[in-house]
């Protein structure tokens, strides 16, 4: 029977631990064992042999079964801590030895000439032998050491005898010895076995009951995930089509009025919910962004104060309008991140930190922690109580605005902020206090000031653009002609077409630029019609994509190719931006 052997030197440790157990959980039966056949003995050669050496050895017998009693209490209290197992097998064993070479010595000296005597004291020897297979063959070792010293003193003393039942009864002694030997060892190959394949159904039932655990918890996260998309896509779809619901209402108005007064008042409120609306979609877009991974952060050292700047002119009117203080404390630190997102983040917070605020005001504020900075937007609002402060960055979560008022947000905000800052590795926390305001605080890497650099005369981007030629490709006729308009206010000379065939037969010379949607029809993309447009033309024309599809891919395709992609809706400051980015070199 082949036993697999542990491979490592804790697994060896390991079993030896649990041979180390059995022998000293079955030592006290043993000892009892060993002294119910010495009282044995003791009756039936009494009268036979010399009593002082004999009890001498019956008092050396006791001391040792006492001594290793007393190995057992100890073992008993040191269970819990056995560090090295061997050296508990190595002093069992010694104590085994010991027991076994008194056998044998009291087999040697004290069995008579007489053969029945002699056969008398080998039949306890042997049985002692053989009852001992079962408890000390655990540990192969401490029986060897037991059963051969106990046998052969008496076996070798046989042998020498020339009565021919003597010599045969030493013959069978040292046969008996061997066989007791063998099982003893097949009966350790047995316990081993046993004891590792105990260790595999542990290692399984474990193994099992992790992967139970996994998929419990695998479980409830998809039942999370499902409940929260549910809230997600009603949250959503609300707040869609109330800006919606509104414009169409508008649109309607509009059509039975003629006082201009009156449809200039219409036109401010169509502007206001398709704001409210790109907003929301923006939002929508930038959480798409932030749960499939698709940001990429290009983090450089940037100049707060800047940031700081563009975030104050933004919002100041928002605060005057509410009878706020808004104050962003000057810094001439400079901080490690993506401008971009972290101004996101930023403008997230100060616009949460205004509409939660009623009274007294909002600061920005930026310190230094090591080579670390923190930047904290604190408020006077109405706090966040403390059983609410683990939720306030889920999606679409909102403090008493049960009604889904859009003039409260649209509870995206803090879910972005969570979503951007985990995207930058710059850690967000906040601490509250109902009715004294909250302070939400950003830990981002400190950077150093770069070099200055040479003012330049700022050029506004329409001022830019005026003159150029670009050329429009969209298979939707109302984009098209909207974009055209947009454009042809900033004094750009545009060309429509629905794909790149149509854009061909155009006439006049090659556009400036090209901007092109990136789904056409009959399976055809952007990309291609901008590959086609170039080869005609036999240059890289420069060109972007613009799309309505949210999907990561787009991003990653439209990467790959080398294009910049904007997301419908795209306002027009963005939209103007792109196009003096793509005219510059040419400028």
């Amino acid at each position: 029977m082949a036993v697999a052997q542990p491979s490592d030197a804790s697994s060896r440790s390991r079993l030896l631990a649990e041979q180390v157990e059995l022998l000293y959980r079955h030592a006290p039966s043993i000892y009892a064992g060993n002294a119910l056949a010495a009282s044995g003995l003791a009756l039936m050669v009494w009268d036979q042999v010399e009593r002082a050496p004999f009890v001498a050895w019956l008092g050396v017998l006791a001391l040792l079964t006492a001594g290793r009693m007393a190995l057992v209490g100890l073992w008993r209290r040191q269970r819990g801590q056995i560090v090295h197992p061997a050296r508990w097998a190595n002093a069992f064993a010694a104590g085994a030895g010991l027991s076994g070479l008194l056998w044998g010595v009291m087999g040697g000296l004290f069995s008579g000439p007489d053969p029945l005597q002699m056969a008398s004291v080998g039949v306890v020897l042997a049985g002692l032998v053989s009852a001992s297979v079962s408890s000390l063959s655990v540990y192969y070792p401490a029986y060897a050491v037991f059963a051969l010293p106990a046998i052969l003193p008496i076996a070798f003393r046989c042998l020498q005898s020339d009565d021919g039942f003597m010599r045969g009864f030493a013959l069978i002694s040292i046969g008996f010895v061997v066989i007791c030997l063998i099982f003893a060892w097949l009966n350790n190959r047995s316990i081993r076995a046993a004891i590792l394949l105990r260790f595999e159904n542990l290692e399984l039932l474990r193994e099992v009951s992790a992967q139970r655990e996994q998929a419990t918890a695998a479980r409830e996260q998809a039942e999370q995930a499902n409940a929260a998309k549910t809230r997600f896509l009603a949250a959503a779809s609300h707040d869609l089509r109330q800006p919606l619901q509104a414009l169409s209402l508008f649109i309607d108005a509009q059509a039975h009025h003629q006082d201009a007064a009156a449809m200039q008042q219409l036109n401010g409120r169509m502007r206001e919910a398709a704001d409210n609306m790109g907003l929301l979609l923006d939002n929508l877009l930038d959480y798409a962004r932030i749960e499939t991974g698709a940001l990429s952060p290009q983090c450089a050292s940037v100049p707060l104060t800047a940031c700081f700047a563009r975030l104050q002119s933004e919002f100041a009117p928002i605060a005057a309008e509410r009878g706020l203080a808004l104050r962003f404390r000057p810094t001439p630190l400079h901080g490690v991140t993506d401008a971009a997102l972290f101004e996101h983040i930023l403008r997230n917070l100060v616009g949460n930190a205004l509409r939660y605020t009623e009274k007294g005001g909002v600061l920005v504020a930026c310190r230094r922690r090591g080579d670390s900075l923190v930047v904290e937007v604190r408020d006077s609002g109405i706090g966040i109580p403390a059983a609410s402060l683990g939720d306030v960055f889920k999606e679409f979560y909102q403090l008493a605005n049960p009604e889904r008022d859009r003039r409260k947000g649209l509870g995206l905000g803090l879910s972005i902020v969570d979503g951007l800052a985990r995207a930058l590795s710059h850690p967000v926390s906040v601490r509250s206090q109902p009715g004294r305001g909250s302070v939400f605080s950003i830990t981002l890497p400190r950077g150093e000031a770069p070099p200055p650099v040479m003012p330049v005369v700022a050029v506004t981007a329409a001022q830019r653009l005026s003159g150029r030629r670009v050329l429009v490709i969209d298979n939707e006729a109302d984009i098209r002609e909207a974009l055209a308009a947009l454009m042809r206010s900033w004094g750009v000379d545009v060309m429509l077409a629905e794909s790149a065939a149509a854009a061909i037969a155009l006439d006049g010379p090659a556009p400036d630029a090209i901007l092109a949607d990136f789904r056409l029809h009959g399976g055809h993309t952007g990309i291609d019609a901008i590959s086609a447009l170039r080869a005609h033309h036999r240059f890289d024309i420069p060109a972007a994509l613009i799309t309505g599809d949210t999907d990561p891919a787009r991003t990653r395709e439209a990467r790959a190719a080398g294009f910049a992609l904007l997301q419908k809706p795209t306002p027009a400051h963005r939209l103007a931006a792109l196009l003096d980015y793509l005219l510059e070199p040419a400028a």
